[in-house]
């Protein structure tokens, strides 16, 4: 063995005295460069819950969604019905009308003769009788009412004081029209709807008398509860009423304000509107709801047993790159560290160093006291290693009986040399293995980026090459790898 042991190196490696007792092979986890645990949450756990909510949250929209479409689809068909309700009735009372107004019998006995019980007899009675009519009237040119039939009575009763004032906006919008044609429309007729129909009085087939004649036929159904109630039950519109502006109970989507057809009212018709996207909601919901609960146990358990999978993926992982037995990084993961670290340091560090490791004299320990004490040889080989490091550089094991040490920042050759020496002199100190004192040595190659490569595969192969020749040179020694001439180290 060449060169002595100080006292300093000798308490390190156990030298003074006897030697210690063998100590088993212990695997350092190192550094994480990426925590595993996260590794797996963000790739597994997160992914998955976020899919899962992702898939509720439009499962639980899509729902909600199709409950109010079915909703409003069904308030707006009963609107339309409601419309089509009122149109229809109007249109009937109009044309009953304007059959009583389009009379040459009634033209003479309300404009030549003003024959009242003929006039109480066909168009009061004759109405109610005809279309259960709770009121009807005659109007003059001066809209003055002449006859009245309210209560089962025939009158004089002014019609303008039993309906509102809508009811004067239909018959302006009648004597504003062709003369001809009868209008209808809501109005209130005290706490009641009314329907109310106004047809121009005119001859139907003496051509000798002027087709206006000035007087109109005013027929008035009043819709009372009981009447609304079969007009809902025909229109499908449940419990059809007359409510009023602001009656909070109604609601806005399902009413109608008489203001759509005459715009001095100011009131509803309104209904109770359909809600089929309710029930849709009460048979679905359930069932969303324990899909969600479902969903929130799955979470908590596979959050529960991420722990163990993170654990599965760390030692697949320290398996994967890291030496089984020194717990050192290898090949794979020392060309990852390299690499990066080369780009890394490109601006701002010289350089990085590799030196390539190769024991001399380890073949005949392996051989001579077996393998386990092979093995506890290069565990201890490993130790002494990690004691050489400042806390920026790496060892590695590639396998075997090889190491390499990477140390970034480090480009200048007299430095370079003298750790190496250290390296040398530190590997060669002897070992206690299986209750045996041994020795070996150790030879380097060194190589330097950028000078003798730019990536890690190129600076681990010029090391190689480094090595090659310090082997050949004597072993125990250093050499760099230069692209003119090579510089030997140690010896």
């Amino acid at each position: 063995m060449a060169g002595g042991h100080t006292s300093q190196e000798r308490r390190v490696f156990g030298l003074r005295g006897d030697l210690p007792r063998k100590k088993r092979c212990s695997l350092r986890k190192m550094p994480r460069q990426i925590d595993a645990t996260r590794q797996f949450f963000f790739r597994v756990i997160l992914p998955l819950v976020l899919l899962t909510a992702l898939l509720l949250v439009g499962s639980a929209g899509g729902l909600f969604w199709l409950a109010n479409y079915q909703t409003e689809t069904a308030i707006s068909e009963q609107a339309r019905l409601a419309r089509a309700a009122i149109d229809v009735h109007g249109k009937a009372l109009a044309k009953g009308a304007s059959d009583y107004g389009h009379w040459d019998e009634a033209v003479v006995a309300i404009v030549d003769n003003f024959d009242f019980p003929w006039i109480d007899g066909n168009i009061g009675h004759a109405g109610e009788d005809s279309y259960g009519l709770a009121m009807s009237f005659v109007l003059d040119p001066e809209n003055r009412t002449v006859y009245s039939y309210v209560d089962k009575k025939g009158g004089a009763v002014d019609a303008r004081s039993l309906l509102s004032n809508g009811f004067n906006e239909i018959v302006a919008r009648t004597r504003g029209g062709d003369r001809v044609s009868a209008t209808f429309g809501l109005v209130s007729a005290g706490n009641e709807l009314a329907m109310v129909a106004v047809a121009p009085l005119r001859p139907f087939v003496d051509k000798t008398r002027p087709q206006d004649t000035g007087y109109l036929v005013v027929f008035v159904d009043v819709l009372t509860a009981a009447r609304l109630a079969d007009l809902g039950n025909t229109y499908l519109l449940p419990n059809l009423r007359l409510a009023d502006i602001d009656d909070e109970s109604v609601d806005p989507r399902a009413r109608i304000r008489f203001s759509d057809e005459i715009k001095a009212t100011a009131r509803y018709l309104a209904w109770d509107p359909a809600r089929p996207g309710d029930a849709l909601l009460q048979t679905a919901g359930p069932i969303l709801v324990i899909t969600l609960c479902a969903f929130v146990a799955l979470s908590v358990f596979v959050l529960r047993y991420s722990g163990e999978a993170a654990r599965l993926i760390r030692s697949s992982e320290a398996r994967a790159m890291r030496d089984a037995l020194t717990g050192l990084p290898n090949r794979v993961l020392l060309l990852d560290r390299l690499d990066r670290l080369i780009g890394h340091l490109k601006s701002r560090q010289p350089g990085v160093a590799l030196m390539y490791l190769d024991l001399d004299g380890f073949k005949a320990v392996n051989d001579g006291h077996g393998h386990a004490a092979g093995d506890e040889l290069l565990c201890q080989v490993a130790e002494r290693l990690r004691s050489l490091l400042r806390e920026q550089d790496t060892a590695a094991r590639l396998g075997g009986d090889e190491f390499v040490v990477v140390m970034p920042g480090l480009t200048n050759r007299d430095e370079l040399r003298t750790r190496a020496s250290r390296i040398i002199e530190t590997l060669r100190s002897p070992y206690r293995v299986t209750d045996t004192v041994v020795e070996i040595g150790v030879s380097i190659g060194i190589a330097v980026s950028p000078t003798d490569g730019r990536e890690g595969a190129d600076l681990l192969q010029k090391a190689d090459q480094a090595l090659y020749l310090a082997k050949s040179s004597g072993k125990g020694t250093a050499r760099f790898h230069s692209d003119k001439a090579l510089q030997v180290v140690g010896g």
